[in-house]
């Protein structure tokens, strides 16, 4: 095995765990839920790792679901939080992250994808609209 291989294994591990306990753990209470940082690890991830950030975000953020009793939530997490490490990956591999505007866009588009994503498996499990409820606290 590779140096380099090496490091992107030590890297993807380093950032599935970021991505685990920023999620579970490190939570900003708001008026109507809370907030966590796990998706600015992912952003990282992406950054360092390119689109390995896929396996990253998904894998980190469906343990988090795991650890908290979310089972039902787990699969979509993986898929959902995986989109969003590929998109962010793929993009720090064709731009330079050195612009403040290409970086806020590229989070609100990954953003944008969770709500999304989560919003059409809550139409599907809970209806239209529980899963509407669920749009302002998941922006």
């Amino acid at each position: 095995m590779s140096d380099k291989n090496i490091k992107t294994l030590v890297y993807s591990a380093l950032f599935t765990a970021l991505v685990t306990v920023a999620t579970a753990y490190l939570k900003i209470p708001t008026a109507i839920g809370y907030l966590n940082l796990g998706d600015g690890f992912i952003f990282a991830a992406g950054v360092v790792l390119g689109p390995i950030a896929a396996v990253v975000g998904g894998i980190g953020s469906m343990i988090a679901d795991l650890m908290a009793g979310y089972m039902i939530y787990a699969p979509i997490t993986l898929l959902i939080k995986g989109c969003m490490g590929l998109m962010i990956g793929l993009a720090a591999r064709s731009y330079s992250f050195s612009s403040v505007w290409k970086n806020a866009l590229m989070f609100l588009a990954a953003e944008a994808v969770m709500v999304c994503g989560y919003f059409l498996f809550e139409a599907v499990v809970y209806g239209a609209a529980a899963a509407a409820g669920s749009v302002v606290p998941n922006l």
